[in-house]
């Protein structure tokens, strides 16, 4: 590292926050022939309320088209997921029926959904990524490495495309790290509406991803473990829970029958039903090879796409082991604790249940935490430091383009390809054959259209590296290793499989309608 560094303004990360959020609304992955179910069963939901008065979503299925994520009871359709997502979305629609004349035929479901995941995913996560940068400042780390680490987060890990699509993840996120900003503030000051508030997030995030009770539940432990006035705390935090709380077991109790009954409980798609059936909520025995697939495999891999966030596992220990004073001992073991208990899930669950996904999507919501712990290790020893940001420059260029690139071309790719990277992802960009966005929306051609986004994110890039290492000796090594790395991943493609070459022909000129490559590019003609 250097002393020649520029020094960041203040507004350094408000502008970065910006950054992504115009970067997540460059391009919208949304292919009306082949749908969105898991984004789609949210919309219907907040359409049903808002156009029905109901939860059931049989009307917006017969007036828009049946999709596979849906629930049904008493010869009613429901959607499936935790309804959060879709409670937020209300006010959204309204917003946009009204400008509409007051019609739901005006909104048609590309407008509500570019909508929905702006102000339900793309805001979030800019939230988060805004949180982050201000902890680790609070934590001791420099005011560099924390807008590169805001920018990794924001960008290297699959918190970009789940900023781009409508799931519940970044939203719930959100909640978490609310939550646990507000539990530490209680260390600084004595805050009376703190642990209301932060007690309502936590239930919120619940009611927005039914996952996240495995880090809600040892962030709310520690925080009565903790604490003095604990009966205060205690009844303050379940005042502020109330609320999400009781809204979540109505649903549950009009729907499914129960306040504890879910919509996994009563899958109308047959194959879905069949492995969520399985175990509870499709969770089986815990096995070492699901770990594996779950956060190594080309085709799901958390590691595979960002190995940077391998530094996070040291980074807990060390957590644990020399707390800086803004966040104790006590939090970090939450926060292990908490990770502990979604790798155990990631064994657990069935790898079809975790759907066509770019990623293991379930495991975003603890990806700020383990970001927190990455920069546990930038305050730690100096060696420690320094060889965590020279892996950190080596890993975050590759991860960005692993995770940007899928996102930009297809909003990710199909399953089973053996590595999608190479596949799947780089044929199509060589093809120029990306989803729609700003710049086709207004009629430019495909290379016009994707220069702005491109260059902006290379800017980008390039600016948050100089602001931390600076002119250094080492850093034309490490980009150099950063640049092979990321060429012998998006070079290694595997043997000529016919499935993949069907499925790279079915994306290309069924689903983004693109012609077929001029120079007959396939993966069966590669030599």
């Amino acid at each position: 590292m250097t002393d020649h560094r520029a020094r960041p303004s203040r507004w350094a990360p408000w502008t970065l926050a910006g950054v992504f959020l115009i970067l997540a609304s460059w391009f919208f992955p949304y292919f009306p022939s082949l749908g969105s179910p898991n984004e789609l069963t949210r919309l219907y939901l907040t359409r049903a309320m808002v156009d029905d008065a109901s939860f059931a979503i049989d009307g917006p299925v017969s007036r828009y088209g049946r999709i596979t994520d849906l629930a049904k009871t008493s010869k009613h359709l429901y959607s499936d997921k935790a309804p959060g997502v879709s409670l937020a979305g209300v006010p959204v629609y309204l917003a946009l029926k009204t400008l509409s004349g007051g019609e739901a035929q005006a909104v048609s479901n590309a407008r509500l959904l570019r909508w929905l995941r702006f102000f339900l995913s793309s805001l979030p996560t800019a939230g988060i990524a805004l949180l982050l940068f201000f902890l680790l400042l609070r934590m001791g780390v420099a005011r560099e490495a924390g807008l590169f680490l805001m920018a990794a987060y924001s960008f290297a890990s699959i918190a970009f495309p789940y900023g781009v699509l409508l799931f519940g993840h970044q939203l719930a996120a959100l909640c978490l790290m609310g939550a646990l900003t507000l539990i530490l503030s209680l260390h600084r000051q004595d805050s009376k509406s703190a642990p209301f508030w932060a007690g309502c997030l936590l239930a919120c995030a619940l009611l927005t991803e039914y996952t996240t009770l495995l880090a809600v539940a040892p962030l709310a432990i520690y925080s009565l473990i903790t604490f003095r006035r604990k009966i205060q705390v205690l009844l303050l935090a379940s005042a502020g829970a109330l609320l999400p709380i009781t809204v979540l077991a109505t649903y549950h109790a009009i729907c499914f029958g129960g306040p504890l009954s879910t919509g996994y409980s009563h899958l109308a798609h047959a194959s879905f039903a069949a492995v969520h059936n399985q175990g509870w909520w499709g969770m089986v025995t815990p096995s070492f090879d699901r770990l594996f697939q779950i956060l190594f495999s080309p085709s799901r891999g958390l590691f595979f796409f960002s190995p940077w966030l391998l530094l996070a596992i040291p980074g807990l220990a060390i957590g644990i082991r020399r707390p800086p004073p803004s966040v104790p001992v006590g939090a970090w073991t939450a926060l292990l604790v908490a990770s502990i208990l979604y790798w155990l899930f990631a064994m657990s669950l069935q790898l079809s249940a975790w759907g066509w996904s770019l990623g293991p999507r379930h495991l975003a919501p603890m990806i700020p935490f383990w970001v927190l712990a990455i920069g546990a290790l930038l305050r730690y020893r100096p060696i420690w430091a320094r060889w965590t940001a020279r892996s950190l420059l080596v890993l975050v260029p590759y991860s960005i383009l692993a995770i940007v690139l899928p996102t930009a071309s297809f909003g990710g790719f199909p399953p089973d390809f053996s590595n999608p990277l190479a596949d799947f992802t780089l044929p199509l960009l060589l093809d120029l054959c990306l989803a729609p966005n700003i710049g086709t929306n207004l009629g430019w051609s495909p290379l016009a259209a994707a220069l702005p986004f491109f260059l902006t994110l290379l800017g980008l890039l390039n600016w948050i590296a100089w602001i931390w290492w600076g002119p250094s000796r080492s850093k034309p090594l490490l980009l150099a290793l950063a640049i092979a790395l990321t060429l012998t991943v998006f070079t290694a493609a595997g043997p000529p499989v016919k499935q993949e070459d069907r499925a790279l022909t079915w994306a290309r000129e069924k689903i983004l309608d693109c012609p077929p490559p001029s120079d007959g590019f396939s993966r069966s003609a590669r030599p």
